[in-house]
């Protein structure tokens, strides 16, 4: 899927231009997937009107996964959209028309959730031998691999079950995988799936993996357009960041109010999982959304050598464009 996404991806390439805003002029952003619990953030500060207080009426569009919010900055679609860097690196050169400015996700959401009873994974070496619910046409389970090196282990021995990623959480559930490909947010979902286990996540930032993921990308044209918005979207979207993690239950009600079908409960507890992956000690010293240089190389570096890279390799500066977030930083609150 990715290598196909890539393809269409470079023909689209530059094709887009987007118009030069003026004031209260509608901007969309596009999430990485659909409205979930985990993008409360985003809906906070839509429902208390940061927005509108930079003079922009923002459209909020769920998509159908990574590939198609970066297929929607690409495009000019979104110009602004939730961009996972693993991803756009993935892409090679294809996805050099998206610049990063602000980050979201400072720690790789990456689970191998399994349950216990069952495999119950919670140390690396137990990956050796395990049936893993992924797709071959991911990049994840390189990205597993190559925790397992980092780790002394040998990344032959992950046996990958290519399954649909809307049919992972059920086969689980059904013992017939023994670990599924997930983000951290995903253990009150798969909770509900097995109500008689609990879900085990073995976090790849626990085993060393230190890198960014989803990230504030916004379209070339747009930002070189519009870099006044987009200083004015990023200081919006880290107030919503900001008050979200400080007002958990009332974000739960604005989450639910704008999509219905959520499950507050479920909302609740991925809001809670937030903080382990976009709040650490850079975000406590210089605020939500703060990237370090040499992480985000770190994130190419890694990325360039244990994956797959379709088409010329990405640089930093080919991506990374700094200077768009608020001085002072957005700090998070004590709780």
């Amino acid at each position: 899927m990715l290598r196909k996404f890539v393809g269409v991806l470079a023909a689209l390439s530059g094709l887009a231009a987007t118009p030069v805003l003026a004031d209260n002029t509608k901007v969309t952003f596009m999430l990485d997937f659909i409205s979930l619990g985990r993008h409360a953030p985003w809906y906070v500060a839509l429902d208390k009107g940061y927005f509108a207080e930079e003079g922009l009426d923002v459209e909020i569009l769920p998509s159908k996964g990574t590939a198609d919010a970066i297929r929607g900055v690409v495009t000019g679609l979104a110009p602004i959209g939730f961009i996972d860097v693993p991803s756009l690196v993935a892409s090679g050169a294809a996805g050099g028309d998206i610049k990063i400015v602000a980050g979201a996700y400072v720690e790789a959401p990456y689970c191998v959730y399994s349950l216990n009873p069952g495999a119950n994974v919670t140390e690396p070496k137990q990956l050796e031998g395990l049936k893993f619910g992924s797709s071959s046409a991911s990049f994840l389970p390189q990205i597993w691999r190559a925790i397992m090196n980092m780790n002394g282990l040998d990344a032959s021995k992950l046996e990958i079950v290519n399954v649909d990623a809307s049919a992972r959480v059920p086969m689980l559930a059904a013992g017939q995988i023994e670990g599924v490909d997930q983000f951290l947010m995903s253990g009150p979902a798969i909770k509900r799936a097995a109500p008689d286990k609990q879900p085990v996540c073995l976090f790849a930032p626990d085993l060393g993996l230190d890198i960014y993921s989803n990230s504030i990308g916004v379209n070339k044209t747009f930002l070189e357009s519009n870099p006044d918005a987009v200083k004015g979207f990023v200081r919006a979207a880290m107030k919503g960041w900001q008050y979200t993690m400080a007002h958990r239950d009332e974000a739960t009600e604005i989450m639910v109010k704008h999509v219905e079908s959520l499950d507050p409960a479920i909302v609740r507890e991925e809001i809670d999982l937030l903080e382990k992956i976009a709040i650490n000690d850079d975000v406590k010293a210089n605020g939500f959304g703060h990237i370090l240089p040499e992480k985000m190389a770190a994130t190419f570096d890694f990325m360039n050598n244990n994956v797959e890279i379709y088409g010329d390799k990405l640089k930093v500066e080919d991506i990374y464009v700094p200077g768009f977030l608020p001085e002072p930083g957005v700090l998070p609150e004590a709780n």
